[in-house]
This record gives C-alpha cells, structure tokens and sequence, in this order.
C-alpha cells in the first residue's frame, strides 16, 4: 500500500505510524519527544509563514529543544542547520552565524525561559503554564525570523 504512494508519502506514513511514536517514547522520553515535536510545529509554520516553503526550518533548534528543554536557547543561539544553508555556528565551524542573529536568538530565548521560570514558581495552574510557554515559543521563533536581516 505504502509504494502506491510514492516516496514522499511512504515517508509520511512511516513517520507517523504509531510503532515509530511508540518507539520513539520508549528510547528517548515522552518529555523529550512533546519538545522536539513542539519546536518542530514551530519551525515549519514560521519557515511556511517567511519564506514559503519547509527550506529554513532550523534542524538543530528541534534536536537541541529535545535534549536540553528550558536551557536550549542557549545552544540555539550559538547553532543553526538549514537545509538551504547547512551549518551555521557562532564559533566558525561551517558557514558563518552573525552576531545580530546570535544576539537576537539569546535575547529573545533567555526572556522566555526567564519568564517561564517566574510563572512555575507562581501559583499558577500547570496547564495555563505550560501554554503560555508554548506561545512564548512561536513568538520566540517568529521574533528570531523577522528580525533575521538574512530573511
């Protein structure tokens, strides 16, 4: 069934079918997956909104919000992979990150996981938390693409 689809869609239905969910869970984390998954919406929807198609989604954003949660934007500011333009570091290993991208990204990414930090250690419920920081997420994403010079 999966080849009457073509490669594209046999990619789909293999990266989602629940035995790779399931697998994924069980070797990495729930927490670590909802991160990854997360930071993944948000990469496609600002690479949809700004440049019109899924070629600046930021690979290392996804991988390093998965591994590090609240401190990611920390290797996010410093690390960029895009299909379109490979690897980017702040430190000048593949292609070039500039400062202004650099500094945008720990600005934004350090006010955000500042002010997640102050509303978990208010009385807050969990889940109103949890949204806002989801929010503040696409605003982080959003407010890093928009004020790219590079975009």
């Amino acid at each position: 069934m999966m080849v009457s689809y073509g490669i594209t869609g046999s990619m789909v239905a293999a990266f989602a079918s629940p035995a790779l969910v399931r697998g994924l869970v069980d070797g990495l984390g729930a927490q670590v997956v909802q991160r990854m998954g997360i930071e993944a919406g948000l990469q496609m929807g600002t690479s949809l909104v700004f440049s019109g198609n899924f070629e600046t989604i930021d690979y290392a954003d996804i991988g390093l919000a998965g591994l590090f949660g609240g401190k990611a934007f920390i290797g996010q500011a410093l690390i960029d992979y895009e299909s379109e333009e490979g690897l980017k570091t702040i430190f000048g290993i593949g292609g070039e990150k500039s400062i202004w991208d650099t500094s945008i990204d720990f600005g934004v990414g350090g006010f955000n996981a500042g002010y997640n930090r102050l509303l978990k250690s208010s009385e807050i419920n969990n889940s109103v938390v949890n949204f806002v920081s989801v929010f503040n997420g696409g605003l982080r994403t959003m407010v890093s693409e928009a004020a790219s010079p590079n975009r």
